[in-house]
Protein backbone atom coordinates (compact mmCIF):
# COMPACT_ATOMS: atom_id res chain seq x y z
CA UNK A 1 0.00 0.00 0.00
CA UNK A 2 2.94 2.60 0.84
CA UNK A 3 4.79 1.34 -1.90
CA UNK A 4 1.80 2.05 -4.36
CA UNK A 5 1.08 5.13 -2.54
CA UNK A 6 5.29 6.49 -2.90
CA UNK A 7 4.97 5.73 -6.96
CA UNK A 8 1.64 7.72 -7.45
CA UNK A 9 3.51 10.65 -5.78
CA UNK A 10 6.53 10.22 -7.56
CA UNK A 11 3.97 9.71 -11.06
CA UNK A 12 2.20 13.01 -10.26
CA UNK A 13 5.62 15.19 -9.62
CA UNK A 14 7.47 13.76 -12.54
CA UNK A 15 4.09 14.73 -14.71
CA UNK A 16 3.21 17.83 -13.03
CA UNK A 17 7.39 18.63 -13.90
CA UNK A 18 6.74 17.45 -17.39
CA UNK A 19 4.58 20.38 -17.78
CA UNK A 20 6.77 22.56 -16.40
CA UNK A 21 9.53 21.38 -18.85
CA UNK A 22 7.50 21.73 -22.03
CA UNK A 23 6.36 24.99 -21.01
CA UNK A 24 10.24 26.27 -20.07
CA UNK A 25 11.00 24.83 -23.76
CA UNK A 26 7.83 26.89 -25.27
CA UNK A 27 8.48 29.80 -23.47
CA UNK A 28 4.85 30.37 -22.56
CA UNK A 29 6.12 33.55 -20.53
CA UNK A 30 6.26 34.98 -24.23
CA UNK A 31 3.84 32.61 -25.99
CA UNK A 32 0.79 35.41 -26.18
CA UNK A 33 -1.38 35.25 -29.25
CA UNK A 34 -4.76 34.86 -30.27
CA UNK A 35 -6.82 33.58 -27.25
CA UNK A 36 -3.95 33.97 -24.57
CA UNK A 37 -2.97 37.18 -25.81
CA UNK A 38 -6.59 38.37 -24.69
CA UNK A 39 -6.87 36.92 -21.76
CA UNK A 40 -3.63 38.45 -20.27
CA UNK A 41 -4.21 41.72 -21.87
CA UNK A 42 -7.87 41.67 -19.87
CA UNK A 43 -5.97 40.46 -17.07
CA UNK A 44 -3.37 43.28 -17.10
CA UNK A 45 -6.00 46.05 -18.13
CA UNK A 46 -8.03 45.24 -14.89
CA UNK A 47 -5.00 45.24 -12.51
CA UNK A 48 -3.71 48.52 -13.81
CA UNK A 49 -7.25 50.03 -13.51
CA UNK A 50 -7.71 49.02 -9.80
CA UNK A 51 -10.64 46.46 -10.96
CA UNK A 52 -12.42 49.68 -11.45
CA UNK A 53 -13.70 48.59 -15.39
CA UNK A 54 -13.65 45.39 -17.54
CA UNK A 55 -12.30 47.64 -20.70
CA UNK A 56 -9.53 47.08 -22.05
CA UNK A 57 -7.03 49.17 -21.77
CA UNK A 58 -6.69 50.68 -25.81
CA UNK A 59 -3.17 52.96 -26.19
CA UNK A 60 -4.72 53.80 -29.60
CA UNK A 61 -8.32 55.28 -28.70
CA UNK A 62 -7.53 58.47 -30.53
CA UNK A 63 -7.45 57.14 -33.77
CA UNK A 64 -10.15 54.38 -33.20
CA UNK A 65 -12.78 55.96 -30.73
CA UNK A 66 -14.96 53.57 -32.46
CA UNK A 67 -12.76 50.32 -31.29
CA UNK A 68 -13.11 49.07 -35.16
CA UNK A 69 -9.70 48.66 -35.68
CA UNK A 70 -8.53 46.77 -32.39
CA UNK A 71 -5.30 45.03 -33.02
CA UNK A 72 -6.75 42.05 -31.29
CA UNK A 73 -8.72 39.20 -32.91
CA UNK A 74 -11.67 40.62 -34.26
CA UNK A 75 -13.96 37.71 -32.59
CA UNK A 76 -12.36 37.76 -29.30
CA UNK A 77 -13.17 41.21 -28.57
CA UNK A 78 -15.84 43.70 -28.79
CA UNK A 79 -17.56 47.05 -27.72
CA UNK A 80 -20.26 46.63 -25.20
CA UNK A 81 -21.65 49.78 -22.69
CA UNK A 82 -19.13 51.96 -24.36
CA UNK A 83 -16.39 49.78 -23.68
CA UNK A 84 -13.93 47.38 -25.67
CA UNK A 85 -13.91 44.13 -23.10
CA UNK A 86 -12.72 40.68 -24.28
CA UNK A 87 -14.85 37.74 -24.50
CA UNK A 88 -13.31 35.77 -21.49
CA UNK A 89 -14.60 35.21 -18.33
CA UNK A 90 -14.75 37.54 -15.27
CA UNK A 91 -13.15 34.93 -12.98
CA UNK A 92 -10.09 34.32 -14.57
CA UNK A 93 -9.40 37.64 -15.09
CA UNK A 94 -10.11 38.30 -11.79
CA UNK A 95 -8.41 35.66 -10.03
CA UNK A 96 -4.83 36.17 -11.93
CA UNK A 97 -4.91 40.10 -11.62
CA UNK A 98 -4.84 39.14 -7.71
CA UNK A 99 -1.25 38.51 -8.60
CA UNK A 100 -0.62 41.56 -10.41
CA UNK A 101 1.97 42.30 -8.00
CA UNK A 102 4.13 39.49 -10.14
CA UNK A 103 5.57 39.29 -13.47
CA UNK A 104 2.29 38.87 -15.59
CA UNK A 105 4.39 36.98 -18.29
CA UNK A 106 4.87 33.91 -15.55
CA UNK A 107 1.35 33.42 -14.89
CA UNK A 108 1.32 30.74 -17.23
CA UNK A 109 3.42 28.50 -15.11
CA UNK A 110 1.19 28.52 -12.51
CA UNK A 111 -1.04 25.85 -14.83
CA UNK A 112 1.75 23.41 -13.10
CA UNK A 113 -0.24 23.98 -9.57
CA UNK A 114 -3.45 23.19 -11.50
CA UNK A 115 -1.94 19.57 -12.99
CA UNK A 116 -0.67 18.80 -10.05
CA UNK A 117 -3.95 18.94 -7.85
CA UNK A 118 -5.93 17.21 -10.44
CA UNK A 119 -3.58 14.69 -10.63
CA UNK A 120 -4.12 14.01 -6.57
CA UNK A 121 -7.89 14.26 -7.09
CA UNK A 122 -7.47 11.37 -9.25
CA UNK A 123 -5.43 9.44 -7.48
CA UNK A 124 -7.06 9.77 -4.50
CA UNK A 125 -10.36 8.22 -5.82
CA UNK A 126 -8.28 5.00 -6.57
CA UNK A 127 -7.21 5.86 -9.94
CA UNK A 128 -4.61 3.33 -11.10
CA UNK A 129 -1.38 3.85 -12.39
CA UNK A 130 -1.57 3.06 -16.04
CA UNK A 131 -4.99 4.89 -15.97
CA UNK A 132 -3.74 8.30 -14.12
CA UNK A 133 -0.77 7.78 -17.19
CA UNK A 134 -3.06 7.87 -20.11
CA UNK A 135 -5.69 10.77 -18.51
CA UNK A 136 -3.25 13.08 -17.96
CA UNK A 137 -0.91 12.68 -21.01
CA UNK A 138 -3.16 11.26 -23.45
CA UNK A 139 -6.22 13.90 -23.28
CA UNK A 140 -6.50 17.29 -24.34
CA UNK A 141 -5.99 17.74 -20.58
CA UNK A 142 -2.16 18.22 -20.75
CA UNK A 143 -2.18 20.58 -23.58
CA UNK A 144 -4.96 22.71 -22.40
CA UNK A 145 -2.53 23.31 -19.42
CA UNK A 146 0.23 24.88 -21.64
CA UNK A 147 -0.54 28.54 -22.39
CA UNK A 148 -2.55 31.14 -20.79
CA UNK A 149 -6.19 30.06 -20.26
CA UNK A 150 -8.91 29.29 -17.84
CA UNK A 151 -8.85 25.69 -18.27
CA UNK A 152 -6.77 25.05 -15.26
CA UNK A 153 -9.10 25.99 -12.74
CA UNK A 154 -12.12 25.19 -14.49
CA UNK A 155 -10.46 21.84 -14.69
CA UNK A 156 -10.21 21.61 -10.77
CA UNK A 157 -13.34 22.96 -9.92
CA UNK A 158 -15.22 20.52 -12.32
CA UNK A 159 -13.39 17.61 -11.21
CA UNK A 160 -14.28 18.58 -7.57
CA UNK A 161 -17.49 19.21 -8.21
CA UNK A 162 -17.73 16.24 -10.10
CA UNK A 163 -16.40 13.70 -7.06
CA UNK A 164 -18.28 15.55 -4.74
CA UNK A 165 -21.98 14.63 -6.71
CA UNK A 166 -21.09 11.11 -7.29
CA UNK A 167 -20.57 10.80 -3.47
CA UNK A 168 -23.33 11.91 -2.85
CA UNK A 169 -25.45 10.14 -5.52
CA UNK A 170 -23.55 7.02 -3.47
CA UNK A 171 -24.41 8.08 0.07
CA UNK A 172 -27.03 11.09 0.03
CA UNK A 173 -24.81 12.97 2.92
CA UNK A 174 -26.40 16.76 2.58
CA UNK A 175 -22.49 18.11 2.88
CA UNK A 176 -21.23 16.22 -0.37
CA UNK A 177 -24.63 17.71 -2.40
CA UNK A 178 -23.63 21.02 -0.99
CA UNK A 179 -19.33 20.76 -2.06
CA UNK A 180 -20.61 19.20 -5.03
CA UNK A 181 -23.04 22.65 -6.00
CA UNK A 182 -21.16 25.04 -4.81
CA UNK A 183 -17.72 23.69 -7.04
CA UNK A 184 -19.57 23.25 -9.96
CA UNK A 185 -21.66 26.76 -9.38
CA UNK A 186 -18.27 28.36 -9.24
CA UNK A 187 -17.13 26.69 -12.40
CA UNK A 188 -19.29 28.55 -14.43
CA UNK A 189 -17.92 31.56 -14.18
CA UNK A 190 -15.27 30.23 -16.00
CA UNK A 191 -17.02 28.38 -18.71
CA UNK A 192 -20.82 27.95 -19.25
CA UNK A 193 -20.11 24.40 -19.95
CA UNK A 194 -19.97 24.27 -16.14
CA UNK A 195 -23.50 24.33 -16.20
CA UNK A 196 -24.31 21.21 -19.18
CA UNK A 197 -22.18 19.46 -16.58
CA UNK A 198 -24.15 20.12 -13.93
CA UNK A 199 -27.31 19.41 -15.75
CA UNK A 200 -26.47 16.33 -17.12
CA UNK A 201 -25.33 14.79 -13.72
CA UNK A 202 -28.24 15.90 -12.01
CA UNK A 203 -30.48 14.43 -15.08
CA UNK A 204 -28.23 10.79 -14.54
CA UNK A 205 -29.12 10.82 -10.98
CA UNK A 206 -32.29 11.77 -11.17
CA UNK A 207 -33.16 9.33 -14.02
CA UNK A 208 -31.33 6.41 -11.38
CA UNK A 209 -32.94 7.47 -8.95
CA UNK A 210 -36.77 7.36 -10.31
CA UNK A 211 -36.47 4.21 -12.72
CA UNK A 212 -34.04 1.84 -11.23
CA UNK A 213 -34.08 2.82 -7.69
CA UNK A 214 -37.89 3.41 -7.04
CA UNK A 215 -37.56 6.26 -5.19
CA UNK A 216 -40.02 8.90 -5.21
CA UNK A 217 -40.25 11.87 -7.31
CA UNK A 218 -40.12 14.30 -4.22
CA UNK A 219 -37.32 13.24 -2.86
CA UNK A 220 -35.09 13.32 -6.06
CA UNK A 221 -36.32 16.71 -6.51
CA UNK A 222 -35.35 17.42 -2.98
CA UNK A 223 -33.68 21.04 -2.62
CA UNK A 224 -30.42 20.14 -1.32
CA UNK A 225 -29.57 18.55 -4.31
CA UNK A 226 -30.11 21.45 -6.56
CA UNK A 227 -30.21 24.87 -4.38
CA UNK A 228 -26.67 26.14 -4.07
CA UNK A 229 -25.90 25.73 -7.87
CA UNK A 230 -29.34 27.83 -8.82
CA UNK A 231 -28.22 30.50 -6.30
CA UNK A 232 -24.78 31.12 -7.89
CA UNK A 233 -26.40 30.43 -11.25
CA UNK A 234 -28.64 33.18 -10.43
CA UNK A 235 -25.81 35.32 -9.35
CA UNK A 236 -23.79 34.76 -12.37
CA UNK A 237 -26.97 35.86 -14.45
CA UNK A 238 -27.12 39.21 -12.56
CA UNK A 239 -24.01 39.70 -13.20
CA UNK A 240 -23.89 39.45 -16.86
CA UNK A 241 -27.07 41.26 -17.41
CA UNK A 242 -26.06 44.35 -15.11
CA UNK A 243 -22.51 44.23 -16.74
CA UNK A 244 -22.92 42.97 -20.17
CA UNK A 245 -26.87 43.39 -21.11
CA UNK A 246 -27.13 39.67 -21.76
CA UNK A 247 -27.58 36.91 -18.72
CA UNK A 248 -25.24 34.84 -20.37
CA UNK A 249 -22.43 36.91 -20.63
CA UNK A 250 -19.91 37.98 -23.20
CA UNK A 251 -19.23 34.03 -24.28
CA UNK A 252 -22.57 34.22 -25.34
CA UNK A 253 -22.60 37.67 -27.26
CA UNK A 254 -19.50 36.84 -29.25
CA UNK A 255 -20.70 33.02 -30.11
CA UNK A 256 -23.88 32.98 -30.52
CA UNK A 257 -24.20 35.47 -33.02
CA UNK A 258 -25.79 32.66 -35.97
CA UNK A 259 -28.92 31.88 -35.50
CA UNK A 260 -29.07 30.20 -38.85
CA UNK A 261 -27.67 26.91 -37.79
CA UNK A 262 -28.70 24.19 -39.60
CA UNK A 263 -29.01 20.55 -38.20
CA UNK A 264 -26.15 19.63 -40.58
CA UNK A 265 -24.25 22.76 -39.71
CA UNK A 266 -24.59 21.27 -35.64
CA UNK A 267 -23.65 18.09 -36.41
CA UNK A 268 -20.60 19.16 -38.17
CA UNK A 269 -19.68 21.37 -34.68
CA UNK A 270 -20.05 17.99 -33.08
CA UNK A 271 -18.49 15.67 -35.14
CA UNK A 272 -15.47 18.58 -34.99
CA UNK A 273 -15.54 18.75 -31.40
CA UNK A 274 -15.73 14.62 -30.55
CA UNK A 275 -13.55 13.37 -33.70
CA UNK A 276 -12.37 15.39 -36.83
CA UNK A 277 -13.98 17.46 -39.66
CA UNK A 278 -12.15 19.51 -42.15
CA UNK A 279 -12.46 23.23 -42.39
CA UNK A 280 -10.79 25.96 -44.25
CA UNK A 281 -7.77 25.88 -41.91
CA UNK A 282 -6.86 22.28 -41.83
CA UNK A 283 -8.80 19.38 -39.84
CA UNK A 284 -9.88 20.35 -36.22
CA UNK A 285 -8.69 17.68 -33.73
CA UNK A 286 -11.55 16.52 -31.48
CA UNK A 287 -11.74 14.79 -28.01
CA UNK A 288 -12.07 10.81 -29.14
CA UNK A 289 -9.80 11.41 -31.96
CA UNK A 290 -7.27 12.42 -29.37
CA UNK A 291 -8.02 9.27 -26.99
CA UNK A 292 -9.71 6.62 -28.76
CA UNK A 293 -9.29 4.53 -25.77
CA UNK A 294 -11.97 5.53 -23.72
CA UNK A 295 -14.48 4.50 -26.91
CA UNK A 296 -12.66 0.98 -26.72
CA UNK A 297 -13.51 0.96 -22.63
CA UNK A 298 -16.86 1.65 -23.32
CA UNK A 299 -17.16 -0.60 -25.89
CA UNK A 300 -15.87 -3.66 -24.03
CA UNK A 301 -18.65 -3.31 -21.14
CA UNK A 302 -21.20 -5.93 -20.56
CA UNK A 303 -24.49 -5.40 -20.00
CA UNK A 304 -24.58 -7.23 -16.66
CA UNK A 305 -21.86 -4.85 -15.72
CA UNK A 306 -24.14 -1.71 -16.19
CA UNK A 307 -27.02 -3.67 -14.62
CA UNK A 308 -25.30 -4.78 -11.68
CA UNK A 309 -23.08 -2.12 -11.15
CA UNK A 310 -25.15 1.57 -10.43
CA UNK A 311 -21.57 3.63 -10.23
CA UNK A 312 -21.29 2.85 -13.71
CA UNK A 313 -24.33 3.43 -15.16
CA UNK A 314 -24.04 7.34 -13.38
CA UNK A 315 -20.73 7.65 -14.88
CA UNK A 316 -21.86 6.07 -18.67
CA UNK A 317 -25.53 8.19 -18.54
CA UNK A 318 -23.50 11.53 -17.92
CA UNK A 319 -21.32 11.00 -20.79
CA UNK A 320 -24.28 10.25 -23.14
CA UNK A 321 -26.28 12.77 -21.53
CA UNK A 322 -23.21 15.65 -21.68
CA UNK A 323 -22.67 14.39 -25.33
CA UNK A 324 -25.74 15.03 -26.62
CA UNK A 325 -26.55 18.34 -24.76
CA UNK A 326 -23.20 19.55 -25.57
CA UNK A 327 -23.83 18.39 -29.18
CA UNK A 328 -27.23 20.41 -29.02
CA UNK A 329 -26.42 23.70 -27.71
CA UNK A 330 -22.55 24.51 -28.63
CA UNK A 331 -22.10 27.45 -30.80
CA UNK A 332 -19.14 26.50 -32.72
CA UNK A 333 -16.12 24.00 -32.24
CA UNK A 334 -13.90 26.41 -31.83
CA UNK A 335 -10.48 26.34 -33.86
CA UNK A 336 -7.82 23.50 -33.95
CA UNK A 337 -7.54 21.45 -30.26
CA UNK A 338 -11.80 21.13 -30.29
CA UNK A 339 -11.77 18.42 -27.59
CA UNK A 340 -11.67 20.91 -25.18
CA UNK A 341 -14.93 21.36 -25.46
CA UNK A 342 -15.65 17.96 -23.79
CA UNK A 343 -13.01 17.84 -21.74
CA UNK A 344 -15.10 17.66 -18.65
CA UNK A 345 -16.28 14.24 -19.54
CA UNK A 346 -12.50 12.68 -18.96
CA UNK A 347 -13.60 12.52 -15.28
CA UNK A 348 -17.14 10.08 -15.56
CA UNK A 349 -14.71 8.68 -18.41
CA UNK A 350 -11.55 8.08 -16.17
CA UNK A 351 -13.94 5.83 -13.79
CA UNK A 352 -15.20 3.71 -16.64
CA UNK A 353 -11.98 3.61 -17.82
CA UNK A 354 -10.27 2.75 -14.39
CA UNK A 355 -12.99 -0.16 -14.21
CA UNK A 356 -12.05 -1.71 -17.31
CA UNK A 357 -8.58 -1.31 -17.32
CA UNK A 358 -7.80 -5.05 -16.02
CA UNK A 359 -10.37 -6.50 -18.81
CA UNK A 360 -8.40 -4.13 -21.89
CA UNK A 361 -4.55 -5.12 -20.01
CA UNK A 362 -6.11 -8.55 -21.64
CA UNK A 363 -6.09 -7.67 -25.68
CA UNK A 364 -2.18 -5.71 -25.57
CA UNK A 365 -2.91 -5.84 -29.62
CA UNK A 366 -5.23 -3.41 -29.51
CA UNK A 367 -4.29 -2.10 -26.71
CA UNK A 368 -0.72 -0.98 -27.25
CA UNK A 369 -1.47 0.70 -30.62
CA UNK A 370 -3.90 2.53 -28.94
CA UNK A 371 -1.33 4.16 -26.17
CA UNK A 372 1.04 4.39 -29.26
CA UNK A 373 -1.25 6.78 -30.72
CA UNK A 374 -2.67 8.62 -27.80
CA UNK A 375 1.02 9.36 -26.79
CA UNK A 376 2.15 10.55 -30.59
CA UNK A 377 -0.98 12.52 -31.02
CA UNK A 378 0.26 14.68 -27.64
CA UNK A 379 3.74 15.01 -28.99
CA UNK A 380 2.29 16.49 -32.64
CA UNK A 381 0.27 18.98 -30.21
CA UNK A 382 2.94 20.04 -28.28
CA UNK A 383 5.17 20.07 -31.60
CA UNK A 384 2.35 22.45 -33.15
CA UNK A 385 2.70 24.75 -29.78
CA UNK A 386 6.44 24.33 -29.86
CA UNK A 387 7.09 25.32 -33.66
CA UNK A 388 4.44 28.00 -33.43
CA UNK A 389 6.58 29.94 -30.34
CA UNK A 390 9.18 29.79 -32.69
CA UNK A 391 7.48 31.80 -35.74
CA UNK A 392 6.29 34.05 -32.97
CA UNK A 393 10.00 34.48 -31.58
CA UNK A 394 11.44 35.51 -34.97
CA UNK A 395 8.43 37.56 -35.75
CA UNK A 396 8.32 39.51 -32.19
CA UNK A 397 12.39 40.10 -33.19
CA UNK A 398 11.43 41.38 -36.72
CA UNK A 399 8.77 43.94 -34.96
CA UNK A 400 10.90 45.34 -32.67
CA UNK A 401 13.55 46.35 -35.36
CA UNK A 402 10.64 49.16 -36.24
CA UNK A 403 10.23 52.35 -34.44
CA UNK A 404 6.78 54.68 -34.28
CA UNK A 405 4.55 56.78 -31.88
CA UNK A 406 1.61 54.30 -34.11
CA UNK A 407 1.93 51.45 -36.11
CA UNK A 408 -1.21 50.41 -38.29
CA UNK A 409 -1.20 46.97 -39.90
CA UNK A 410 -3.17 45.34 -42.35
CA UNK A 411 -3.60 42.06 -40.42
CA UNK A 412 -4.41 40.73 -36.87
CA UNK A 413 -0.69 38.42 -37.15
CA UNK A 414 0.97 41.50 -37.13
CA UNK A 415 -0.53 43.59 -35.11
CA UNK A 416 -1.30 40.98 -32.48
CA UNK A 417 2.43 40.11 -32.76
CA UNK A 418 3.46 43.13 -30.83
CA UNK A 419 2.12 40.73 -27.85
CA UNK A 420 2.00 42.41 -24.87
CA UNK A 421 3.32 45.58 -25.72
CA UNK A 422 -0.15 46.35 -26.65
CA UNK A 423 -0.45 47.47 -23.51
CA UNK A 424 1.02 50.84 -24.12
CA UNK A 425 2.13 50.94 -27.47
CA UNK A 426 -0.23 52.36 -29.99
CA UNK A 427 -1.59 49.80 -33.09
CA UNK A 428 -4.42 49.43 -35.13
CA UNK A 429 -5.58 46.86 -37.56
CA UNK A 430 -6.81 47.80 -41.11
CA UNK A 431 -8.77 44.39 -42.20
CA UNK A 432 -10.86 45.22 -44.54
CA UNK A 433 -10.98 47.72 -47.17
CA UNK A 434 -14.33 49.22 -45.74
CA UNK A 435 -12.22 50.32 -42.60
CA UNK A 436 -10.41 52.82 -44.76
CA UNK A 437 -12.50 55.41 -44.63
CA UNK A 438 -12.97 55.46 -41.10
CA UNK A 439 -9.34 55.58 -40.93
CA UNK A 440 -9.16 58.61 -42.87
CA UNK A 441 -11.04 60.31 -41.17
CA UNK A 442 -9.92 59.71 -37.56
CA UNK A 443 -6.45 60.14 -39.03
CA UNK A 444 -7.25 63.83 -40.45
CA UNK A 445 -9.06 64.56 -37.01
CA UNK A 446 -6.08 62.99 -34.67
CA UNK A 447 -3.20 64.10 -37.39
CA UNK A 448 -0.08 62.49 -35.80
CA UNK A 449 3.46 63.49 -36.44
CA UNK A 450 4.54 60.07 -38.05
CA UNK A 451 3.21 56.15 -38.17
CA UNK A 452 4.37 53.29 -39.79
CA UNK A 453 2.01 50.77 -41.94
CA UNK A 454 2.99 47.09 -41.56
CA UNK A 455 2.46 44.80 -44.23
CA UNK A 456 3.74 40.80 -45.44
CA UNK A 457 6.58 41.45 -47.43
CA UNK A 458 6.13 39.05 -49.81
CA UNK A 459 3.11 39.01 -51.99
CA UNK A 460 1.88 35.79 -53.08
CA UNK A 461 -1.35 34.54 -54.27
CA UNK A 462 -3.38 34.44 -51.49
CA UNK A 463 -2.35 38.08 -49.94
CA UNK A 464 -3.32 40.01 -53.36
CA UNK A 465 -6.41 41.47 -51.46
CA UNK A 466 -3.73 42.47 -48.44
CA UNK A 467 -1.23 44.02 -50.66
CA UNK A 468 -4.34 45.84 -52.27
CA UNK A 469 -4.96 47.04 -49.10
CA UNK A 470 -2.03 48.22 -48.39
CA UNK A 471 -1.55 49.73 -51.38
CA UNK A 472 -4.96 51.82 -50.35
CA UNK A 473 -3.81 51.99 -47.23
CA UNK A 474 -0.23 54.23 -48.62
CA UNK A 475 -2.38 56.21 -51.21
CA UNK A 476 -5.36 57.42 -48.33
CA UNK A 477 -2.35 58.76 -45.87
CA UNK A 478 -1.07 60.64 -49.04
CA UNK A 479 -4.35 62.08 -49.06
CA UNK A 480 -4.55 62.64 -45.70
CA UNK A 481 -1.27 64.76 -45.87
CA UNK A 482 1.77 62.62 -45.22
CA UNK A 483 4.65 61.67 -47.03
CA UNK A 484 5.17 57.05 -47.16
CA UNK A 485 8.11 56.93 -49.22
CA UNK A 486 10.99 56.13 -46.71
CA UNK A 487 10.45 51.95 -46.69
CA UNK A 488 11.93 49.73 -44.07
CA UNK A 489 12.07 45.43 -44.56
CA UNK A 490 12.96 42.84 -42.73
CA UNK A 491 13.02 39.35 -43.65
CA UNK A 492 9.27 38.89 -43.61
CA UNK A 493 7.80 42.78 -42.86
CA UNK A 494 7.58 45.41 -45.11
CA UNK A 495 6.87 48.55 -43.52
CA UNK A 496 6.34 52.49 -45.02
CA UNK A 497 7.01 55.54 -42.62
CA UNK A 498 4.48 58.27 -42.96
CA UNK A 499 5.59 61.76 -41.74
CA UNK A 500 3.20 64.53 -41.83
CA UNK A 501 3.82 67.11 -44.75
CA UNK A 502 5.33 70.31 -43.71
CA UNK A 503 2.76 73.41 -44.73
Amino acid sequence: MLKRLGNMVILTVAISLLLLLIQLLIRVDSYFLSDPLVKMIQTMSLWKQGWATESILYPAKDMDPDFLLSPFNEGFVFLNNHRLIGQYPIALTFLYSLLGFLPFPILPYFNIIFLFVFLRLLTKNSIQFTTLILVSLGTVVFPLLIDFSENGPFILLTGYGYIFLMKAFLTDKKEDWILGNLFLGISLWFRLEGVLFFISIQIAIGFIHIFIKKEKILKSVHPVRYLLFAVILSLFLLWNTYSYSHPLGTRHLTNFGNSDRTIYDQLKIFLSMAFTFPRPNGWSLGFFLQSPIFIYSILKLRKTQIATNLNLLFHLLIVILYLLIAGLTSPNDGITLTGRYLVVIVFPLTFILNEQMNELKKNKWILYPIYTWMFLFSFLIIAIFYFSSIELKKLRKELKTFNSSLFVTTNELLSGGFGLELIDKKVICIRRDNLLDYFSTNLKKTSPKEFTILTIGKETNSNKEEKNLFNSLLVRSEQSGYNCVKEERTARILGRICTRKEN
